[in-house]
């Protein structure tokens, strides 16, 4: 699974609710999940939620 500009503003929105400095979390998001890691492996949405949840986390501190 990668994930998408539209899918950060769509289906995930909720995770950025209330939080502060969501366009770079949001790129850094992207940064990572936009690709998969290689042709053997992908994202799974458990991978995704867990490293998103934390870098939303660090930028909501900033």
């Amino acid at each position: 699974m990668i994930l998408t500009r539209r899918l950060l503003d769509t289906k995930y929105a909720s995770w950025f609710h209330s939080k502060r400095n969501t366009e770079q979390a949001k790129q850094e998001i992207l940064s990572i999940f936009f690709q998969e890691p290689d042709e053997f492996h992908e994202w799974s949405e458990q991978d995704i939620y867990e490293q998103s949840r934390k870098i939303i986390a660090r930028w909501d501190k900033s």
